[in-house]
């Protein structure tokens, strides 16, 4: 047993929630920098793989990202099944998780079918009491490794007892089946929602032979660029993973080097990183066929941003996210297919199809949305995710927006969030630093407040260190590290060097910067990532073209080499990957014997009084 009970009271070392990318590295690593750690996994599902776990997993789920980039760096993956187009189905992922564990004997620490319905601080003490399916679990330490994909939201619109069947699109692995069974006459379906799983549903459904009216709603981010699968020969997610491609997307993190201060800060920079991204838009555009007449009735999927023509940047600005085609008949399938995409919005459904917010009528067999998700922090109260750093759920405006710190008094004698100035002066550095964000795209204030679609700014502060850490009053806590909320294209190698630098960190090994550092870090973070992704940066921490700069930066925490090729050429061109980073648990196991760093886990845990 991986764990002590005194009575109805399970006591643990770490308790670790998620079984997917995140929770899985988490506990394989600790458990080789701390082997006598007691430590428990629980989740929601029945299987490993958070959402690529075996329930979740539809004919045509394939991973964005070719063989070989979309696996842990410690642990390739195997060629079984590989799809004729390089990339990496759903069930592979799903085999691969599932062996992973097996591998690293994580199955016995794994509580499957194990709801967390609840978590607080311990008053008796340090660390965090869990309610696990009703049962009272303490811990020393705790990792959410939840995923922003572990809860659906509910629809948005009203759903009466009669309705016809309304699905969130995760359930479309269970519901498949029956759409092929002639008995249960689903012919006509609405899709709703602009997510990269909206595209993934119409495509699925329009191979099906289905009827299909795509909802896209008026008040949204509007359609996502969908990028070709490959780019001058290479995969298209590849080519966008070198350190040159991360100097071509403004970042805080890369301005200060002098590749990046050209890139940034000079005219013929900024002409070179626009007319790159002019490329690779107009590719997009091509590989959709927009502006053709055999493209007529998929028109309406061309992204609403609006910038230079031709080609307007979409794929820069990423104001929806970003997509890849990841089926060759993609587009083809859709043209050919009897689908009618419409900008409105559900207001109701009934027995018989639904009503439309416009007013128009479509009768239907079935619907699918595809908005979002629910609250994966759903365990923590609202008190908790303010002290945590973590955004309430639901939209925000600029009115009202998390705290996270309690008011300070300033000269004067009057009370402010100590926030206000530090966002401020961010966004006050970010202009003068990279002002091509500043500038935005040509329509700015529509692209942000379009008048027509009377769309609200969503504004969600996160406010974590490195992304993964609370601002803590007391310093010396190391007792929570939240991982997988960073956005990026490489999910298995941003989960090693985040599993590696938590461990550290919950280990001891690892102190924060002095509170004002870590505030503006914070700040500067969120300040970026708004206004370089927009509106999916106001929800989540964004970086998908910038997390190799932002690895360098847990890299250099850990004390480990961030040039991952062999020389400057190289380690600019080529791109990066799983491959760079293999071997670099070992490597951060010889930097601890090396500087005779000790583990903080065995004092909480006597601490604790854990019985035997």
């Amino acid at each position: 047993m991986p764990h002590a009970i005194a009575g109805e009271t399970l006591f643990l070392d770490v308790a670790i929630i998620g079984a997917g990318w995140y929770g899985l590295k988490a506990a394989s690593t600790l458990l080789k920098l701390a082997p006598n750690t007691t430590l428990a996994i629980f989740d929601k599902y029945d299987s490993v793989g958070g959402a690529w776990c075996r329930d979740r997993i539809y004919p045509n789920l394939v991973a964005q990202v070719e063989f070989g980039y979309f696996n842990y760096p410690s642990t390739p993956m195997p060629q079984d099944g590989k799809p004729g187009n390089n990339l990496v189905s759903g069930d592979m992922i799903c085999r691969y998780l599932e062996q992973f564990a097996e591998d690293n004997d994580l199955k016995r620490l794994i509580r499957f079918n194990s709801w967390v319905s609840n978590i607080e601080r311990n008053r008796r003490g340090c660390g965090w009491v869990l309610t696990v399916n009703s049962r009272r679990v303490e811990a020393a330490k705790l990792i959410c490794a939840t995923g922003v994909t572990t809860q659906t939201n509910a629809p948005g619109f009203t759903v009466p007892e009669d309705s016809i069947p309304v699905k969130h699109v995760v359930d479309l692995a269970k519901a498949v089946p029956s759409f092929s069974d002639a008995a249960n006459k689903l012919d006509h379906f609405v899709l709703l929602g602009g997510a990269k799983s909206a595209y993934d549903a119409a495509y699925l459904l329009c191979s099906l032979g289905k009827k299909v009216t795509w909802v896209i709603r008026e008040d949204g981010s509007g359609p996502m660029p969908i990028m070709p699968a490959k780019m001058l020969g290479r995969n298209t997610i590849t080519m966008g993973t070198s350190r040159l491609m991360s100097n071509l997307s403004p970042s805080i993190m890369t301005t200060d080097s002098p590749i990046g201060a050209f890139f940034h800060r000079t005219w013929l920079g900024r002409w070179l990183t626009k007319a790159a991204w002019g490329y690779i838009s107009t590719l997009a555009d091509k590989a959709a066929g927009f502006g053709t007449t055999a493209a007529a009735h998929t028109e309406a999927l061309r992204p609403e941003i609006k910038d230079n023509r031709p080609s307007h940047r979409s794929a820069f600005w990423c104001d929806s996210s970003l997509g890849l085609i990841t089926m060759e008949d993609f587009w083809s399938t859709l043209r050919k297919g009897d689908i009618i995409i419409v900008r409105d919005n559900i207001d109701t459904t009934d027995s018989t199809g639904v009503k439309l917010r416009s007013g128009k009528r479509v009768d239907a067999d079935y619907v699918i949305y595809a908005t979002g998700w629910g609250d994966h922090f759903s365990f923590f109260s609202p008190e908790l995710k303010e002290e945590l750093g973590i955004p309430q759920y639901g939209d925000s405006t600029l009115k009202n927006t998390n705290k996270t710190l309690a008011k300070e008094t300033v000269p004067g004698g009057t009370t402010a969030d100590p926030w206000v100035l530090q966002d401020k002066a961010a966004d006050e550095l970010i202009a003068k630093k990279l002002p091509l964000l500043a500038a935005g795209p040509k329509d700015f204030n529509g692209w942000q407040r379009s008048a027509a679609r009377q769309r609200a700014v969503k504004v969600r502060r996160w406010r974590l260190y490195n992304r993964m850490v609370p601002l803590a009053d007391n310093s010396d806590d190391h007792s929570i590290a939240i991982l997988g909320q960073i956005h990026t294209t490489q999910t298995p190698t941003i989960a090693e060097i985040q599993a590696l630098w938590a461990a550290a960190y919950l280990l001891g090994d690892i102190s924060l910067p002095s509170k004002p550092d870590v505030m503006r870090e914070i700040a500067e973070w969120n300040a970026w990532t708004r206004k370089r992704y927009a509106s999916v940066g106001e929800r989540y921490p964004y970086a998908l073209f910038d997390w190799v700069p932002y690895l360098d930066r847990l890299m250099r925490d850990l004390g480990l080499s961030t040039k991952r090729h062999n020389g400057v050429l190289a380690d600019f061109f080529l791109p990066y990957g799983p491959h760079c980073y293999h071997g670099v648990v070992a490597e951060y196991m010889a930097v601890r014997k090396r500087e005779n760093l000790g583990s903080r886990l065995g004092e909480v845990s006597s601490a604790s009084s854990i019985p035997e």
